[in-house]
């Protein structure tokens, strides 16, 4: 029996390429830049299409943005606590380095930028050097100012976050997207103090928002608006 494709277009998601193989166990779903790819085992029900979708689909979308957006030779990125360029040099594969949030991403000069593994593989480097950075700052910022300002939490943990900038459980476990360092210092220092605030304030009441203008010398508002300008979907 052999691969059957399809493509459809769905009215929430775009286009759809549908591929049944016989030999697949699970549902699988990966994002191109022009459609969702997913692959079937046999007789999948279209209501297991559609709970796959729903459960997927928004991260695949992110995904679809990410990699639309072409990386050529001249990319880089120059912010005030982390910087990165590409360079071609004559080397046999991809390949980062750097510290203190300066970085150099090569690619070998045989092969061609363009390509989609290559893309991948680029933004792949370029998301390792952003989580590199963040492991290296953000803990040790949610500790100074949660020393500062007597709030504890319980952990911290970096993540590869597009939805959100931070989050607090209701146990003080705090999550940090590793996209904060591509911002300016007031506005990470304003996003970890969102979070310290949520140890004491579980909520988005005007307590809450009284003691975060408290902590940020009464400019809360106008840092809260200053982040809506800036984005994590940046490769």
């Amino acid at each position: 029996m052999s691969r059957k494709e399809l493509s459809v277009e769905h009215p929430k998601w775009g286009t759809i390429r549908l591929t049944y193989n016989p030999r697949a166990r699970h549902i699988i779903l990966r994002a191109h830049p022009d459609a969702i790819i997913i692959t079937l085992p046999p007789n999948t029900k279209n209501s297991d299409i559609e709970n796959a979708l729903e459960k997927y689909g928004d991260s695949l979308k992110i995904k679809q943005t990410e990699i639309s957006k072409k990386i050529d030779a001249d990319y880089y990125l120059d912010r005030p606590l982390f910087r990165l360029n590409i360079q071609k040099c004559d080397i046999g594969r991809i390949r980062l380095t750097g510290c203190n949030g300066k970085y150099i991403l090569q690619y070998p000069s045989s092969i061609e930028i363009t390509e989609i593994e290559t893309q991948e593989e680029l933004r792949i480097g370029i998301t390792a050097a952003i989580r590199h950075r963040a492991e290296e700052i953000l803990p040790a910022r949610l500790r100074e100012l949660s020393q500062q300002h007597k709030l504890q939490y319980s952990s911290v943990s970096v993540r590869k976050s597009h939805t959100r900038w931070g989050s607090c459980s209701n146990k003080g476990a705090i999550s940090l997207s590793i996209y904060l360092v591509l911002l300016p210092q007031e506005l990470i220092d304003y996003v970890i103090l969102h979070e310290l605030c949520h140890t004491i304030e579980m909520n988005h009441s005007p307590r809450f928002w009284a003691l975060l203008d408290k902590l940020c010398n009464c400019s809360s508002k106008g840092l809260r608006l200053q982040l809506k300008y800036y984005k994590t979907d940046i490769i």
